[in-house]
């Protein structure tokens, strides 16, 4: 291996090292598969960058940066900005449910608040 592929071999086995991490907590059942498939993804792409250092810098320059590290700046911030994307859309799909099963129960309730009522009057008459 040459000299470049050294030099981002650590940032490979870091990537490595998160992606484990991220597989015991969906073992563990801490995080849903659905939410860290595209944490995964982005990971393994990453990953993939510093594994194949060559290739990424001809794919950076192909893009029009000069620098590598700009390059890598540049795809982990669109990552993140992403991963920040779909945790908003989970969160307004969780909050929306939220609202339906709050008036879900609140009919629940007054149907159990009736049944209650009809029952007392019964037992009174």
């Amino acid at each position: 291996m040459d000299q470049i592929g050294e030099n981002y071999l650590v940032f490979a086995i870091a990537c490595l090292v998160l992606a484990l991490v991220m597989m015991r907590l969906l073992l563990r059942e801490r995080i849903t598969l659905q939410g860290s498939m595209s944490y995964l993804a982005f990971l393994a792409v990453i990953g993939l960058m510093a594994v194949f250092p060559k290739t990424t810098t001809m794919v950076a320059n192909r893009l029009g940066f000069t620098l590598m590290s700009n390059f890598l700046f540049c795809t982990a911030i669109a990552a993140l900005a992403i991963l920040h994307l779909r945790a908003l859309v989970t969160l307004s799909k969780v909050q929306l449910r939220t609202v339906v099963l709050t008036q879900e129960l609140a009919m629940l309730q007054e149907k159990l608040d009736r049944v209650a009522a009809d029952q007392t009057q019964r037992r009174s008459a």
